[in-house]
This record gives structure tokens, C-alpha cells and sequence, in this order.
């Protein structure tokens, strides 16, 4: 277990030794409806939801930064090739959506994402995106996208609420690697990874002062604008997507797909579910 005093538990060290990660998805895999498959493929960006937004009411929390989860944006997938049937119940529109195949370096510039001692996988992307939060608090501008991270799935309080803060001298360091990186052992059979927009820097420095502590961490009066930012993904890429329909979609749910397909993404495959339900 990581030190109470520490700069955060998830490193590579811990992915490896305690996780068992050898090494990182070359394709990830997204459980969802026909009409978000329309709307990645026809604004050719994926979305990352608002941590606040999502269904977790109790993802990443942190016990010295009252409403952190809305500085995080995180965009959901699994690494696992073989069907789930509680993630196509839950997400896939009652057994009746699809799933996607993307590689794993999907965003424009299809660069591949790198491991670091601290925070995991982390990659760039050849476009600028902006979070914004009500003034006086300061926005930002970034390119680096951290992930794919594999979800830590655990029901102690040490890793899934613990501070984020450390001060030392009139400095104050924030590290946020481990935020939005745990969830209840009840979600572990989703297996989920997990790629990541931060909306303070990792490793920033501050002068612990008025303005860094009723300010840039005052997240309910100075909250983030938005709920959702919308990074562009490579043509490439999308010319690799693979599609499986649902293992209860019908011929009508086949013909929309073709269609979403013909108009999108000619170059995708199409595939059915193998999994034989009632």
C-alpha cells in the first residue's frame, strides 16, 4: 500500500507487480448504442465525459479537494476480446446495441502511448483541447491524453479516498495520477481501461497561497463549464473498426448499422454477436 505521505500508488511498479499488467491492449473494446456509434462516426471524435456525470456516484473521490471528480474526463472501455454479457446488458442497450473495436492508438497522430514511472500510459495527440472553469480560476490547454490505464478495483478507503495535495515550505504539489483510477470491487467485472483528461496538471507546483487554496481548489465556486470534451479520432483508425451487433439485435438493428457503416465508415467490419440468448 501506498504512504499516506506519498506522491500516489499508481506507478509502474504497480502496475506490474500488483495489477499484472505485462503490457498494454493493442485494441480496446467500447459496449454501446446504435446512436452513439452514429455520433463517433459522424463527428469523427470520442467523447470524455465529466467524471461527476457518469454512474458511479462515488468515482474519484479525494479527501482534500471537495468535488474532484469534476476536474476529471475520462472516456470507458474494456480490454477483454470475449463478450460480456453484463456489459452488453448494461451498456449495449439491453443486448441490443453493439460493440467497437478501436485500436488502441486511435486519436489523430496515432501515437503510441508510453509508460512512466508515475501515472501510467500516457500519449499526445496532434490537436490542442481546452478546459475551461469560471473565472478567476485558470483554464487549461493540452495535448496529452493519459492512458490506456487499467481500472484498480478495491473497497479501501486509503486507495479510493486519498489526498491529492502535499505541502511543503509555502509549496504546494498536486498529484492527481491516482484520481479517477479506482472503483468499488462491485464494478470489477467490467475489467475496464481507461483513458484520461485532467483538468489541473499533473506534478504542478503552487505557491500554497489564498488563490491556489480557495481559488484553483475550489471546485464548487469556480466549477469546470464544461461536462464533456470531444478529442478527434485518426481516419486511420476508424478505417480498422470492427462492429459486432448484439447478441438480441434483430435484422432492423442490422440494417441501421449498415447503414450508419455505409454513410461513416465503408472500410469497417461487420460482425454479429456469438453469444446464443432468448
Amino acid at each position: 500500500m501506498y504512504s499516506e505521505g506519498s506522491e500516489g500508488f499508481y506507478t509502474d511498479d504497480f502496475m506490474f507487480d500488483v495489477m499484472g499488467i505485462e503490457e498494454l491492449p493493442s485494441a480496446l473494446y467500447q459496449y454501446t448504442s446504435l446512436a452513439s456509434l452514429e455520433k463517433i462516426l459522424a463527428s469523427r471524435t470520442l467523447r470524455f465525459s465529466r467524471l461527476d456525470t457518469v454512474n458511479d456516484p462515488e468515482e474519484a473521490m479525494a479527501s482534500d479537494v471537495a468535488l474532484a471528480a469534476s476536474s476529471v474526463f475520462v472516456s470507458c472501455w474494456s480490454g477483454t476480446e470475449v463478450e460480456q454479457i453484463p456489459m452488453w446488458s448494461m451498456y449495449g442497450q439491453n443486448l441490443s446495441g453493439v460493440r467497437i473495436r478501436l485500436p488502441s492508438n486511435m486519436f489523430v497522430g496515432r501515437k503510441e502511448p508510453m509508460i512512466f514511472e508515475k501515472g501510467g500510459a500516457l500519449l499526445t495527440v496532434e490537436t490542442w483541447h481546452s478546459i475551461n472553469r469560471k473565472p478567476p480560476a485558470m483554464s487549461t490547454n493540452s495535448c496529452a491524453i493519459i492512458g490506456p490505464n487499467k481500472i484498480y478495483y478495491s473497497d479501501d478507503p486509503a486507495y479510493r479516498n486519498r489526498p491529492l495535495v502535499y505541502r511543503h515550505a509555502g509549496t504546494a504539489y498536486f498529484y492527481p495520477h491516482d484520481l479517477g483510477m479506482v472503483k468499488g470491487t462491485h464494478w470489477s467485472y467490467e475489467q475496464e481501461w481507461r483513458f484520461k483528461i485532467a483538468a489541473l496538471s499533473f506534478e504542478a507546483q503552487f505557491p500554497d497561497d489564498e488563490y491556489f487554496n480557495n481559488v484553483t481548489l475550489d471546485l464548487e465556486t469556480y466549477p469546470v463549464e464544461a461536462e464533456a470534451l470531444f478529442i478527434p479520432l485518426a481516419p486511420t483508425a476508424i478505417n480498422e473498426l470492427e462492429v459486432m451487433i448484439g447478441p438480441k439485435a434483430g435484422s432492423a438493428t442490422r440494417k441501421e448499422v449498415e447503414r450508419i457503416l455505409g454513410e461513416h465508415a465503408p472500410s469497417a467490419t461487420l460482425t454479429q454477436s456469438q453469444i446464443k440468448i432468448r
